[in-house]
């Protein structure tokens, strides 16, 4: 392994959409959940300002408030808030797959508080960012990283479903005895409480 700056690995993209904006999804900052590193939600085809295009695979870094740990990976080509910073790999030197997974954890997002600037609604530049120095493995250690990094997200995601659907099932029963418990005997139905 060997120790690297962020800005030796990544870039940030600066292409702006000049032209028709149809077509295109819009995140803003409210659409990147903290320490989420993949984005669920977004608009499509609303009226808008922003003109800073992302392309699919590129990390999204909520680069306002720092604090709150906003990043995540972009699953298409689109366009985001200014308050966004467009980062994506350079991929002789880091897998973009794992891009994703340097750029939301705590130690970038400590070091980009401590870089952030302003006192209202505190925002941290590129100029700071690419300076955040990490170890980085070889190419090939970095697809095993990357593989076994993604494959815990998914068993993550896969985890949070299952007690989404339990909270769930746990309501409607609990609503169910209550039902029972205050209207015995259902005559619209052929269900009977027990």
């Amino acid at each position: 392994m060997s120790k690297v700056l962020l800005g030796d690995v990544a870039e940030e993209r600066r292409e702006t959409c000049r032209g028709n904006k149809d077509g295109y999804p819009t995140v803003g900052l409210e659409h990147l959940t903290p320490e989420e590193i993949t984005l669920t939600s977004w608009d499509e085809g609303s009226d808008n300002t922003f003109t800073k295009m992302f392309r699919k695979g590129d990390v999204l870094f909520g680069r306002r408030r720092a604090y709150l740990k906003k990043a995540a990976v972009a699953p298409f080509d689109g366009i985001c808030s200014g308050d966004i910073t467009v980062i994506e790999a350079k991929p002789n030197y880091l897998l973009p797959e794992l891009l994703p997974f340097i750029i939301q954890n705590d130690a970038l997002f400590s070091f980009a508080v401590e870089k952030s600037a302003g006192s209202l609604s505190p925002r941290v530049k590129w100029e700071h960012l690419k300076s955040y120095e990490f170890e980085l493995p070889n190419m090939d250690k970095q697809r095993e990283l990357a593989e076994l990094l993604w494959a815990m997200d998914d068993t993550k995601k896969s985890y949070q479903q299952l007690i989404a659907a339990t909270d769930e099932l746990v309501k409607s029963q609990f609503i169910d005895s209550v039902s029972c418990k205050a209207f015995p005997i259902h005559s619209t139905s052929t269900r009977r409480c027990a």
